[in-house]
């Protein structure tokens, strides 16, 4: 626990102290790209050999060798930030091999000449930027430990201008890998603080939605349900009520009753989808075009002359559940349209199978009254916009207008399976 809590505490030091930098780094986070990086350090690469080419053969060098050799250090560069563990070891191999061929040039500027230090600091800041800081360090007292030896064994006599010269480099490279590291750790700190923000924004994101739902939900109950309730019991101890009735009204009401009971235990599925809670849902399959002609029977009984047309065979085969479940809900949203907005007018529901295609036809005549039968007279086409939305969920549409003899007519087209990309 008490490790724990140091980590943090230092997490917490770290971010405290990089965040006025943030400002100023903020460009540098542009070069985190694996296609952005790789390219300046190839474009540094090039300056560098274009650089330290002719410096190299000024010390006396066959300008191939020194040529050859360049290439291998400075190319060290793009390739640390893909192999940090040998582009280290292969560019101090080169830059030792340099000093070791110009040790006889008259130069004060030995064994690292500035552009020596420039290519090599820029290997262990790009070392540091891909490994521990434990390993960019090994790297590090390697180049001075063997720099420094390399000095005392071929030139002797200038100990102090050599010892100079490693502890000028020495130091502008260390530098450089403890710029890198801090770059390197405040990009660390700085993706898990925008992992951590998208992490809260997306549970925010839900908890809003539960309440919302949950609010939903609690309308829902107070609203629908109660009334259900309210017309469940009424109907279900209407026949004891009321003795005056013939046992025909008592059967309706009795039907009455089944159907809001059916409806106030679909309503508490629905309220406890809502709610999140899955302990007493309804198990039961959802309904489908097998239910129709029970569907039909139940709005007949109503009083209604409803008819349901079919195609001969098994022409349900091959039917996905959820497209056999929006054909359901679209007739059954249809046929209560037709007897809200057209009472006793006839209704014909037409079911028919074209190639992978289902194709729904639910006509009503037309109403009572003029200006009744259609399904938008409320003003709020709630139920039209619902069997829209079904059928774009499964890729089909429905379309309704206004019949020749004053009827209303809603049509849909679904597809057999569902069309993969449709939206949910």
């Amino acid at each position: 626990m008490a490790a724990v809590i140091g980590r943090a505490r230092t997490r917490s030091v770290l971010q405290r102290l990089l965040h006025p930098l943030a400002a100023g780094l903020r460009p540098l986070d542009r070069l985190r790209g694996e296609r952005v990086l790789p390219a300046v350090a190839l474009f540094a690469a090039v300056v560098l050999i274009l650089v330290e080419t002719p410096l190299t053969a000024a010390r006396h060098l066959p300008l191939p060798l020194a040529f050859a050799i360049v290439i291998v250090h400075a190319g060290a560069v793009p390739a640390a930030l893909r192999l940090p563990n040998l582009a280290a070891p292969v560019s101090l191999v080169a830059v030792l091999g340099l000093q070791a061929l110009s040790a006889d040039a008259d130069t004060m500027l030995w064994p690292w000449s500035p552009v020596l230090i420039v290519t090599q600091c820029l290997v262990l800041g790009a070392v540091a930027s891909r490994t521990t800081l434990a390993v960019v360090l090994v790297h590090w007292l390697l180049a001075v430990v063997s720099s420094a030896t390399l000095a005392a064994l071929l030139r002797p006599a200038t100990g102090s201008e050599t010892s100079v010269d490693v502890a000028v480099f020495g130091s502008i490279s260390v530098a450089l890998i403890l710029v890198a590291l801090l770059v390197t750790q405040w990009r660390r700190i700085r993706g898990q603080l925008l992992h951590e923000r998208r992490v809260a924004a997306e549970e925010s994101e839900r908890r809003v939605v539960a309440e919302e739902r949950t609010r939903i939900a609690r309308e829902l109950h107070d609203v629908v349900a109660h009334s259900l309730s309210l017309i469940t019991v009424q109907s279900s101890t209407a026949r004891f009520r009321h003795r005056e009735f013939s046992e025909e009204a008592a059967e309706e009401f009795d039907r009455i009753a089944a159907q809001s009971r059916q409806a106030l235990e679909e309503m508490r599925g629905l309220l406890r989808v809502l709610r999140g809670s899955e302990e007493g849902a309804d198990r039961r399959p959802q309904p489908g075009l097998q239910d129709l002609p029970e569907l039909v029977a139940q709005a007949g009984e109503a009083g209604t002359r409803i008819t349901l047309t079919e195609p001969d065979g098994a022409w349900t085969e091959g039917v996905g559940p959820v497209t056999a479940l929006s054909a359901f809900r679209i007739v059954q949203e249809a046929i209560s349209n037709a007897l809200r907005h057209a009472p006793g007018s006839p209704i014909a529901v037409t079911l028919d199978r074209v190639d992978e295609r289902i194709e729904l036809a639910i006509v009503n005549g037309p109403g009572p009254s003029p200006g009744t039968g259609s399904a938008s007279d409320t003003g709020h086409g709630h139920g039209l916009l619902g069997m829209a939305e079904r059928a774009a969920s499964v890729g089909g549409r429905v379309g309704s207008g206004v019949t020749e003899d004053g009827g209303y007519a809603v049509r849909a087209t679904l597809p057999v399976s569902p069309m993969v990309g449709a939206p949910r």
